[in-house]
């Protein structure tokens, strides 16, 4: 099952089938046994039923068969979805229709976990697009680097680069003796300085070729930017070798992780994950509400950002999930446009309570 991408996310947005779509949104706790999400998904599809009782006769017939085939797809006790959720949209007729799913890493934040609508559901598949997608993590040191891929909660070794170094055997022996020991030991000084300064820049020229290759990685498309470990200065040379078009590059901490199992970093990879989404989506609606307020290329509230939709001036949008309705709406205009989208809820979100819950950043 694959993860969302934002192009799946924009052929949803324009897909109509003729009676209507069931969006689902199934989140899972590894810790329930009991299937609680099984009985939300099936009260759900009663209540959607329910409501549909005085709709045309060929869409009720349409939506009790479309939601038997649902609930049937996950009757099976033993069937696990993927770790943390599903994602689906699901044609309604009366045979087999068209269906797309979506394994997400991340459980879906939804106001429910089945809609029924005309199109497709797709602020919720937007916001799983932003997080928890694949991305690659470097452990540094200033003689080796391993590069990893964390997707779906698991971490994957893909490769482990060392530095050779060649040490010549240093040994003592005799000299022609000298009248000035000072003098001597000075010489001696000076080899073992050009020696560390060699070694030196050895090292700083291997992390640089280690950011190029991860480059190479990066540019191969499995991977959507990297979190790098380890001290500042191997940091700073593997991001010499970086080339920043390839993905968003960020530095996770200076740990000491090389020698670290890989089974051993899956929690404090995704606590990072998790806080450098959140410092880029705080800086995104910062960004936004400066420029609508003091610069030129800003908008705030719903009206002036419809406007800026409309005129195709909108580079990224950016608005709080709990919105609703009005989120679908600018989700499609902004795909419309090519714009960037960035969905924010909870405390995120807060900012963006003056502005109605949407802002947006503009080409011009």
């Amino acid at each position: 099952m694959t993860q969302p991408t934002l192009e799946a996310a924009r052929e949803l947005s324009e897909w109509r089938p003729p009676l209507g779509v069931l969006s689902v949104f199934l989140g899972f706790d590894p810790a329930d046994r009991g299937g609680a999400w099984r009985t939300e998904l099936r009260n759900g599809l009663d209540s959607i039923l329910e409501t549909q009782q005085e709709a045309e006769h060929d869409r009720r017939v349409a939506l009790r068969a479309t939601a038997k085939r649902l609930s049937e797809r996950f009757e099976d006790g033993d069937l696990r979805p993927p770790p943390r959720g599903e994602v689906g949209f699901v044609e309604v007729s009366e045979k087999e229709g068209t269906e797309h799913w979506f394994g997400t890493a991340v459980a879906p934040v939804a106001g429910a976990c089945v809609e029924f609508k005309v199109d497709p559901v797709v602020a919720p598949l937007i916001d799983l697009c932003g997080h928890g997608g694949a991305r690659g993590v470097a452990l540094l040191s200033s003689e080796r680097v391993r590069l990893l891929c964390c997707a779906e909660t698991s971490l994957e070794e893909l490769e482990d680069w060392e530095l050779s170094v060649t040490m010549l055997d240093w040994r003592e022996r005799k000299s022609q003796s000298t009248n000035n020991p000072a003098r001597a030991q000075g010489v001696s000084a000076s080899g073992h300085d050009q020696f560390d300064e060699r070694l030196d820049h050895n090292r700083q020229r291997f992390l640089g070729e280690c950011g190029g290759l991860v480059t190479r990685r990066l540019e191969e498309g499995r991977m959507d930017g990297l979190i790098a470990f380890g001290p500042a200065k191997d940091f700073e040379s593997f991001k010499s070798g970086f080339n920043p078009a390839a993905g968003e590059l960020f530095h996770g901490g200076d740990q000491d992780l090389i020698s670290v199992p890989t089974g051993k970093l899956n929690e404090l990879v995704s606590e990072v994950a998790t806080r450098l989404d959140a410092e880029r989506d705080r800086a995104v609606v910062e960004r936004a509400l400066g420029e609508a307020k003091g610069g030129s290329r800003g908008a705030a509230g719903l009206q002036e950002t419809k406007e800026a939709l409309a005129e195709g001036r909108v580079d990224h949008l950016v608005f709080d999930g709990a919105i609703g309705e009005e989120g679908e709406s600018l989700i499609r205009a902004a795909m419309s446009g090519s714009a960037r989208i960035t969905v924010v809820r909870d405390e995120l979100a807060e900012p963006l309570a003056e502005a109605g819950g949407v802002a947006a950043l503009l080409r011009y």
